[in-house]
């Protein structure tokens, strides 16, 4: 038997595979498994608590309801207007946007973190980006010349090769 679920966001026409809620679930079930066997076999509460919370605070983590660093995509590109903007896509339990987020912030560049999951124009950009694949983190370039965002590397090199690399307003990018 096949569930079908269906992201929170998408008509009810598309069908997306399911699997948002399925890593937070085993790693909270390992969890308490972990910790019931630490009790049972009488190696104490205190190790068995440990497991059970940092088994929780890893759920949590990577659960679709975390909600750190979003806003939403349409106030990002209200802000760019004249100057332009770097937006990077991404999803909660996404290991390469989590360590993305952790370099870009060592570095001091400014970016936008969009989450698909809580953005429904954020989702269908990313989906239409990338083929139809929620691929994360995707980063672009915003600017109110062009008419549309322009897709720069998910890295800390791109992103600063990107900002520094003057794009002329209505032509072609150079190349990055």
């Amino acid at each position: 038997m096949v569930v079908r679920v269906m992201h929170p966001f998408r008509r009810t026409e598309r069908q997306l595979v399911p699997g948002r809620w399925f890593g937070p679930t085993v790693v909270l079930a390992v969890g308490c498994a972990l910790s019931w066997i630490f009790v049972s076999f009488g190696h104490g509460g205190p190790l068995a608590l440990a497991t059970f919370l940092a088994s929780a605070v890893i759920a949590a983590w990577n659960s679709p309801l975390r909600v750190t660093g979003h806003e939403p995509l349409r106030s990002v590109q209200d802000i760019s207007g004249d100057d332009q903007t770097v937006v990077v896509l991404w999803r909660p339990g996404c290991p390469y946007s989590s360590a993305l987020r952790r370099r870009a912030s060592r570095a001091g560049l400014r970016v936008h973190w969009v989450n698909i999951w809580r953005d429904e124009d954020a989702y269908e950009l990313c989906c239409s980006i990338n083929k139809g694949s929620e691929e994360t983190p995707t980063a672009m370039l915003l600017d109110s010349a062009r008419p549309g965002p322009v897709v720069i590397p998910a890295s800390v090199s791109g992103i600063r090769e990107a900002t520094a690399a003057a794009l002329p307003r209505g032509g072609a990018p150079r190349a990055l």
